[in-house]
Order: C-alpha cells, then structure tokens, then sequence
C-alpha cells in the first residue's frame, strides 16, 4: 500500500487522502460526523506513512464529491474484513459515483489481501444500503451497538489478485 495509489474506472477516480506535503490539510472534502473527521484529520497522513491499517481515498469525479474508508472490520467480523465508509456530497448522490467508488475500494482492498467487505448502515433504511446493494454486497444481519442503536450489515466477497 503506497501514498501514490491511485484507482480509476473512467469517471470516478480514488485517490489517498493525506497531506501533500508539510502544512496540508488532510480533511476529506465531504461533510463527516465531527467526531470521524477529527480523527482522519489527525490519524490518517500517519497511517498512510506508516502502511497502517486504514486507508481513506478522496473521491472525484469532475471535481471533489467525497471519501471512501476502508479500515479493519469491527469485533465480531472474520479475519481479513474490512469495514467500507463512504460519503458523498449531497448535490453529488443519484448518478452511480458512490457505487463506482465502492467498487474501486472492493478492488483495491482485495488486491490488497482482504477476504471480505462489510458495509454497516442504519438499521431499517433501505435508502441508505442502496449503494451497497448496488456494489453486490448482501445483507446479512443487525448488529446492536453499544447506545443501544442498531444496523444492518451487508457483505461482499473480495477477490484476490
């Protein structure tokens, strides 16, 4: 896993979300939960340096429309899961670039070694799994956090290359 990744599938293109270089600000170009975006802000220009666990990639598509995360997946899931984040500009959503995006994430997780990928969404919302629907990945479950709330999971297996 390099800094210098960069996915593409004609009309959406990924590419890692961490400072250019000393002073850059690494925030993704999306609206995130503030709690998550401080943390990207902080962690991830580390991780990426580091070969770390997470990655995050910038989305665009003919400008900035948002981020995707792939991270290890939470207690509870298999060996070699990963978590899949996405979020996108709301005047963005409709025209597919989060499922291709999502597609492109799947690619690169599995060329990376991951078995399979999981996508949490709220619980009872079929809107909100729309793009993993879409991407191929199954619903499996409710998981039930620990506030109490809870969401459905979807899976998708990831092939190696």
């Amino acid at each position: 896993m390099r800094d210098e990744v960069k996915l593409c599938d004609g009309v959406v293109t990924l590419a890692p979300l961490h400072p250019a270089g000393p002073g850059a600000d690494p925030r993704p170009e999306a609206p995130l939960p503030h709690d998550l975006h401080e943390r990207w802000h902080e962690e991830l220009p580390l991780r990426w340096r580091a070969h770390g666990p997470a990655r995050a990639f910038g989305i665009r598509s003919d400008r900035p429309v948002g981020t995707v995360a792939l991270r290890p997946a939470p207690a509870g899931f298999g060996a070699g899961d990963v978590d899949l984040v996405y979020v996108l500009h709301p005047e963005a959503r409709g025209r597919g670039l989060a499922t291709r995006a999502v597609l492109l994430a799947c690619a690169y997780a599995g060329a990376e070694g991951a078995r399979r990928a999981v996508i949490l969404t709220p619980a009872g919302r079929p809107a909100a799994a729309a793009v993993a629907h879409r991407a191929g990945f199954a619903r499996r479950g409710q998981i039930s956090h620990a506030d109490g709330t809870l969401s459905d999971w979807h899976v998708r297996a990831l092939v190696r290359t």
